[in-house]
Parts: structure tokens; C-alpha cells; sequence
């Protein structure tokens, strides 16, 4: 008698196999996981440079246009007791028309925008410079970015900054002080009339308000930054991240006249400490600026290390180019920066000091190698 033996089908996976798939895709995931997250950090790479080679063509634009890089309105005209409505302004204002933003450029005249107009106006979004503010603006933003400046609600941040140089007052080793700025964009204190402190008068006080044009920037457009990138504060101006904050130190070393700059480099940098008043608003504002949004940096300390602008004795008043404010991003390894003549490059967080302050100043005669 023939006896067949019947096998039933397995319809199922058992419990072992089950996890061994489980581990398999985890394993996949964890290792496609970081491409993934480096070839989106590529693409918010690249438009971070798009956006800072559109901005510094954009100033060329304004340069054909005014024979002058774009002004950047420290304070306005009406502080310490002086007339007139305007002031209070950034440099993002003024090319508006070349990122095509001509009509929020139209709807805000500058000579309404300083006694009255200002901050109040600012805060309740019942003014059109506070209307104007809440305008958010792709072209100012960096998508790397990954915090929101939410002091004032509504408020549109920026990402992008200026360069003013090294600040003029601090000796560089090889061109000692200078008169003027000698960074990339132009600014003025709107009102001649100041602070009754020892630092803020004379020369200094004279060379407050500087206006810069191509021809001025004798070291080249192609050796001499123009704009870099900012982190902003998150509104509580006490950041896990250092760099989203501004500092000071005891020593008030950065605002002494023809101090080294190297001994401000090395005294901030072993000895900050967070002026919390003043990191709430960093980054907050790209229209509005009131010596603490700060939409100028300087080539003082090296990327993504801190921000020390001049702030005793009222010093900051006298020009808000004068200080430490350093260019931070989220970019692993450095910070993006755009040339004078529209380039833009990376640099790394270890570039050389003095290579770096090289390229901050306009006129200081360097030989600046490749970076």
C-alpha cells in the first residue's frame, strides 16, 4: 500500500525571521541616513551661496545706481536731541529694488522711519516700517537656519550680514588703526550729535559715518569679503549656542583705542560672557536696526567662535561698525562668505587669523593667499 506524505504550505514568517528583516532595514536606514542628511545640508549649501552671490550682485546694482555700496542707518537722525524722521534703516533696505522687492521699497519711505515711526511702530505692527518688517523675504534667509528670532511675533528675521572690516580702532599687525571702516558696506550714525563719553568724540566720532565705493576698496574686489552669514537668537537671549549670542568681557578690551587685535582675539575667547539685554534681539529684524540686531559683522574673531560688539560707555553708539561681531552658520566645517566682484566661498573655521583679517579689510595692502 502506498502511503504519500502531505506537507502543509507555510503561509507566514516566524518570529525570528521577522526580526532579522527588522534589523536588515534598520541596519539600511541607519547607514542611507547620514547621505540623506549630507546631500540635503548640499542643497541648503548651495542655496545659501545663491542667495549671497544674489545679494552682493544685487549691491553692484545699487553701486551703478548711487556710486556707493548700500547704507546701512545706525540709530536714527532724531537721537540725543536732534531733528528729522529718518534713520533706523539696515542696508537690506536699500536694494530691495534689485531682489525684486521694489514695492515693499515704495510702501516705506526712509524719511519716515525714525521719532515716532520707530520702535513702537515696530513692535505693534501699526506703523508701515512695522508692517514692513513682517514681510519675510527668501532671499535674506539662509535654509540652513534652523531657529526663529521670536522676540516680536511676526517679526521676518534675516541671515546675512555685512562686512565692515576689522574695527578701525583695534591695530592690525601690519596697518595699526585707521580713520575709517575698512570693511565692504557703507553706514552712517544718522545724527552727528552723541554720547558724552571720552571714547565717542574726536576722530573717532568724525570717522563714524563711512561711505564706500568700489574705488576705495584698493585691495580688490576679489580679495576683500563682502557678505557672510548669521546665526540668529532664539528671543531669550541666553542660547545653548554660543554663537547665537553677544558677549563681553570684563576687560572692555575691544573698545580701547590701538589695542592689539590680537590680544582682543585671545582676551574674548577666554573670557565671554553673555549679555543677555542684547542676544534677545541678534538676527531679529532684517529692516529695523538698533545697535543689537546686527546686520554688520567684522572680521575680529574666527567664524563660528563669538560675537563681542563695542558696548561700554556707550561706545556702540558711536558706530556700530566698531566691534567684534563674527559670522556663524550651520554649515559643518565654516561659514559661506561672498567676495566684493560676486564670488563666494567657504571658509573654514581654522582659516588663518591673519589671513582672515586680511580679507575683511578693504585698503590694508595683504597679500592674501588661496583659503
Amino acid at each position: 500500500m502506498l502511503f504519500l506524505k502531505c506537507s502543509r504550505m507555510r503561509r507566514a514568517f516566524t518570529l525570528v525571521e521577522l526580526l532579522v528583516v527588522i534589523a536588515i532595514i534598520g541596519i539600511m536606514v541607519g547607514l542611507l541616513l547620514p547621505a540623506v542628511q549630507a546631500a540635503r545640508e548640499a542643497a541648503r549649501r548651495m542655496q545659501c551661496s545663491n542667495h549671497l552671490k544674489q545679494l552682493t550682485l544685487s549691491i553692484h546694482n545699487y553701486h551703478d545706481v548711487y556710486n556707493a555700496t548700500p547704507l546701512h542707518m545706525h540709530r536714527a537722525s532724531h537721537d540725543y536731541g536732534g531733528g528729522g524722521n529718518s534713520g533706523n534703516l539696515s542696508w537690506y533696505f536699500g536694494i530691495l529694488p534689485y531682489v525684486e522687492e521694489a514695492n515693499v521699497f515704495d510702501t516705506l519711505p526712509s524719511s519716515i522711519t525714525g521719532a515716532g515711526y520707530s520702535w513702537d511702530g515696530l513692535v505693534s505692527g501699526q506703523s508701515v516700517l512695522g508692517q514692513m518688517a513682517r514681510v519675510k523675504i527668501a532671499t535674506f534667509l539662509c535654509p540652513s537656519e534652523s531657529t526663529t528670532n521670536s522676540l516680536i511675533a511676526g517679526i521676518a528675521n534675516f541671515s546675512y550680514v555685512g562686512n565692515v572690516g576689522p574695527a578701525r580702532h583695534l591695530a592690525l599687525p601690519t596697518a595699526g588703526t585707521s580713520s575709517k571702516s575698512r570693511g565692504f558696506i557703507s553706514h552712517s550714525r544718522m545724527n552727528t550729535a552723541g554720547p558724552g563719553t571720552t571714547n565717542c568724540t574726536g576722530s573717532w566720532l568724525g570717522g563714524s559715518n563711512n561711505t564706500v565705493r568700489f574705488s576705495d576698496i584698493v585691495d580688490g574686489l576679489s580679495n576683500t569679503a563682502a557678505l557672510s552669514e548669521s546665526l540668529v537668537n532664539s528671543g531669550t537671549g541666553n542660547d545653548k549656542d554660543r554663537r547665537r549670542n553677544l558677549y563681553y568681557t570684563n576687560s572692555a578690551m575691544i573698545q580701547q583705542p590701538g589695542v592689539s587685535i590680537r590680544s582682543v582675539v585671545q582676551d574674548g575667547l577666554a573670557n565671554p560672557l553673555n549679555w543677555q539685554e542684547w542676544s534677545q534681539y541678534k538676527g531679529l529684524t532684517w529692516l529695523y536696526t538698533s545697535s543689537w540686531e546686527k546686520h554688520l559683522y567684522n572680521h575680529v574673531f574666527p567664524p563660528n567662535t563669538i560675537s563681542i560688539p563695542g558696548y561700554n560707555t556707550d561706545w556702540f553708539r558711536c558706530s556700530e561698525a566698531d566691534g567684534g561681531v563674527t559670522p556663524s552658520g550651520n554649515h559643518p566645517g565654516g561659514v559661506q562668505m561672498s567676495l566684493a566682484d560676486g564670488s563666494v566661498r567657504f571658509v573654514t573655521n581654522s582659516i588663518d587669523i591673519d589671513l582672515w583679517w586680511a580679507i575683511g579689510s578693504n585698503n590694508g595692502g595683504e597679500v592674501v593667499s588661496a583659503y
